[in-house]
């Protein structure tokens, strides 16, 4: 659909732009794959199998898009040929998935079924869980005998489940939207956060906004909230700038609405989140530990004579836009957000995506380390957490993807990809892999898989159907 937003974005003095969307789970954008623009791929001859067995271990589990209901199978990572002796599985139309660590457990919910598959026998269970709709959250706890799963539906059903049965050990309701959840370090509490938005009418299907997006922790035994905060001055959906007016279809024309979507992300060693502001140049910093919340201006950091002279400058205000998407990760040590996104302006004629860089922030502080400029609009981290995948696609008439590859201890980009959106999944042995699919037209797909030590194409193939690899956040 045409979502027509509008947006008033506040840069302060010395503010630079941000940039985003979430962890342990979902971001406001979908934790499933996203459909990727359509790009014609050279002929490629077709996949030729190698004259031993394969073995099992390099088969990896992917989606077949079908008219009704979808499919899970298994492909080789070498040739792209299907295996034989892995029956499909019947999936449903909305899929969200998690991996175990060590890659041999897959945990799928898939429209309020809730499959756990055991990758190397290709065995599994289900169990209804009773989530449906998008946005739906699938996490392990740090032992991985549990798992947490939750709905991104207004009224933000909960779920605490047994990793090995499935069987629902708690349930509840969060009174927002949860669009990210993670387990405590402890493992006996639940981090979640979310926007809080209108349950029914219109307005609930369009996404808009009535309050602050909320931050809660619930207690895993029995979800029981032992604290909750309304996160004010952070503005998470879609914000009718007449707030008096119904809201109506007339909500996607040009100048009816802002849309928002900040950068959001768990620290990976400590019980705090964190919020990097879609509309303003802001970090919040909501710690469970102490239950507290802190919001400082991302900033440079500058000498004593710089902010001497900062003193006597004026306020900077940035242009009007219909929207701003960001999308957060953060360095394995907890240190640093890396932050990307872009700015929506939508006109009668016209709708014009701005990329708004890659940007290096201090999350002690809010200290802008570094920026790097650059058309990407999503990121992914690397399986080993040493490179960050920046992936855009190319103002052209196909929208053809590519990826640059950033390393992060050199700060700077190693390598660029023609041609591929590139992200991590897992094999059924629980090796990680580099891998890239992308809908060439509705009947075919191009897939590709990629060496990290080399970053050669070890690889590529078209296959005969609307395919993608399962993403392994």
């Amino acid at each position: 659909m045409q979502n027509l937003q509008r947006i008033l974005i506040v840069g302060l003095c010395l503010s630079v732009i941000l940039t985003a969307c979430s962890s342990a789970t979902s971001t406001p954008i979908p934790p499933i794959p996203t459909p990727i623009p359509s790009l014609p791929q050279p002929t490629l001859p077709p996949a030729t199998p190698i004259s031993t067995p394969e073995a099992v271990g390099v088969g990896v589990p992917v989606i077949k898009y079908l008219n009704g209901p979808n499919e899970l199978f298994v492909i080789s990572s070498v040739t792209g040929k299907a295996f034989d002796t892995f029956t499909p599985i019947p999936l449903g139309y909305n899929i969200y998935n998690a991996f175990a660590a060590d890659g041999h457990t897959l945990a799928l919910v898939s429209d309020g079924q809730l499959y756990l598959i055991d990758l190397p026998s290709w065995n599994y269970h289900t169990s209804d869980v009773g989530l449906h709709g998008r946005f739906i959250s699938v996490v392990y706890s740090p032992d991985e005998t549990l798992l947490a799963l939750a709905s991104g539906e207004p009224d933000g059903a909960l779920r605490v489940v047994d990793a090995k049965s499935g069987e629902v050990k708690a349930s509840a309701q969060a009174g927002f939207s949860i669009r990210n959840v993670k387990f405590t370090t402890d493992g006996k509490a639940l981090m979640v956060y979310g926007p809080q938005l209108a349950s029914t009418g219109f307005a609930a299907g369009a996404g808009v906004s009535v309050g602050a997006p909320k931050a809660a922790l619930f207690a895993v035994s029995d979800l029981s909230v032992l604290w909750s905060v309304e996160l004010t001055g952070i503005r998470h959906g879609t914000f009718p700038k007449k707030a008096d007016a119904p809201v109506t279809q007339d909500i996607y024309q040009p100048g009816a609405a802002w849309f928002f979507a900040p950068g959001v992300v768990y620290s990976p060693n400590r019980d705090i989140l964190y919020l990097v502001h879609g509309d303003e140049d802001k970090l919040t910093t909501v710690d469970f530990t102490h239950r507290k919340v802190s919001t400082v201006d991302i900033h440079v950091k500058t000498s004593w004579l710089d902010q001497l002279m900062a003193l006597t400058a004026g306020v900077a205000y940035a242009k009007g836009m219909d929207g701003t998407i960001k999308h957060a990760l953060i360095s394995p040590d907890g240190k640093f957000l890396f932050v990307a996104g872009f700015t929506e302006a939508v006109t009668e004629q016209a709708i014009t995506d701005t990329s708004l860089g890659l940007q290096v922030i201090a999350v002690e502080d809010g200290t802008l380390v570094n920026k790097i400029e650059t058309e990407a609009s999503l990121t992914r981290l690397s399986p080993n957490g040493r490179q960050i995948f920046l992936s855009g696609w190319k103002r052209d008439n196909n929208g053809t993807p590519w990826t640059d590859v950033y390393d992060i201890s050199s700060r700077s980009i190693v390598k660029h990809f023609d041609g591929l959106y590139l992200f991590s999944t897992r094999r059924l042995d629980g090796k990680a892999i580099l891998v890239s699919s992308n809908q060439i037209n509705e009947h075919v797909s191009y897939m590709a898989s990629v060496e990290p030590a080399t970053w050669a194409i070890t690889s590529e193939w078209k296959e005969p159907a609307i395919v993608s690899w399962l993403i392994d956040p």
